[in-house]
């Protein structure tokens, strides 16, 4: 398929502070130099009027075919500002970038490109973490939990495969099908915002498809921050706790899929940390995994509780 047969493809970012500008300028970067140019590019600010007037000030004259679209008015949250990225945008195709994730030349092309399949409404791309002030990931993290740290797990596959859901950080939906479902649910603040979007998509188009486009890579900064047992387990927690809320408005068909990649990848990685004498690996995927269905239970009682 050549370059001119590929769906027009808008590109949003959503930012919300100064801390990243640096990490902003240079996804704006990346994006400019796409082998498939996007139709527009929208950065959506969230709740920070003074930072949209600066990025209109600086950075729109650098960038010609930037928009910035300023969310003051709904709840503050990532779902709210890609919602008004969605509005602004005009592309056949609406792509998903955070804010400090660096897209590579052929990213573009590559996400958009299995969009040529009528059954696929969804693609995720590769997420590759760089990790700030290290030499590699920690010895304790098992690859299998990379989506922790707002990355993609490479047991995905090497060829487009169908998946559960995107990481957030890359990923790209067909607007016609973002516009049947109403965007993204403003209930999900923090996690399972895609995942939600994906099973509303499914329900409302079936057979619809959701694939993993290897060739499209963006690399996602973790910070140091992010990269202790710390942060691992509360990310653990408080997906669990959205992934009660996904199953109580998706029926029990949603626990059972969860369960089902857990315990698979669960058995695999844990086998493979002890062959590999990798012992911090273990409880970490065992706690994980605790902590996970921990969460989930007590948002399960909340939810029952309070109706």
């Amino acid at each position: 398929m050549t370059l001119s047969n590929l769906a027009s493809a808008s590109v949003v970012i959503c930012a919300y502070t100064e801390n990243r500008w640096d990490s902003i300028v240079r996804a704006l970067e990346g994006v400019s130099q796409q082998t498939h140019q996007p139709r527009d590019v929208i950065l959506a600010v969230d709740h920070n009027p003074a930072l949209a007037a600066r990025f209109t000030a600086e950075l729109v004259p650098r960038f010609p075919s930037l928009t910035v679209a300023l969310e003051n008015e709904g709840p503050s949250g990532i779902g709210s500002a890609r919602n008004v990225g969605i509005a602004h945008s005009r592309g056949d195709v609406v792509v998903f970038l955070d804010d400090d994730a660096a897209p590579q030349t052929q990213w573009l092309e590559e996400i958009v490109r299995p969009f040529a399949d009528h059954t696929v409404g969804v693609v995720a791309g590769l997420v590759t973490p760089v990790w700030v002030g290290a030499k590699g990931a920690p010895r304790w993290l098992p690859p299998e939990y990379y989506w922790v740290m707002g990355a993609t797990w490479r047991g995905f596959g090497s060829d487009a495969n169908d998946i559960r859901n995107p990481i957030g950080a890359s990923m790209a939906i067909r607007r016609e099908l973002l516009e049947k479902v109403g965007g993204f649910d403003l209930g999900f603040t923090y996690n399972n915002d895609e995942t939600d979007l994906c099973f509303r998509i499914r329900a409302a188009s079936p057979g619809t498809r959701t694939v993993y486009a290897p060739l499209s890579e963006v690399l996602h900064e973790v910070s140091p921050a992010r990269q202790t047992m710390k942060y691992f387990f509360r990310r653990c927690w408080v997906e669990g706790i959205a992934k009660g809320s996904t199953s109580e408005r998706h029926g029990r068909g949603t626990l059972m899929r969860e369960l089902d990649y857990c315990v698979r990848y669960l058995t695999t990685g844990v086998l493979g940390s002890l062959i590999t004498l990798r012992f911090g690996r273990v409880i970490c995927l065992v706690g994980g995994f605790s902590t996970t269905l921990a969460g989930w239970v007590i948002s399960r009682v909340r939810n029952s509780v309070a109706h």
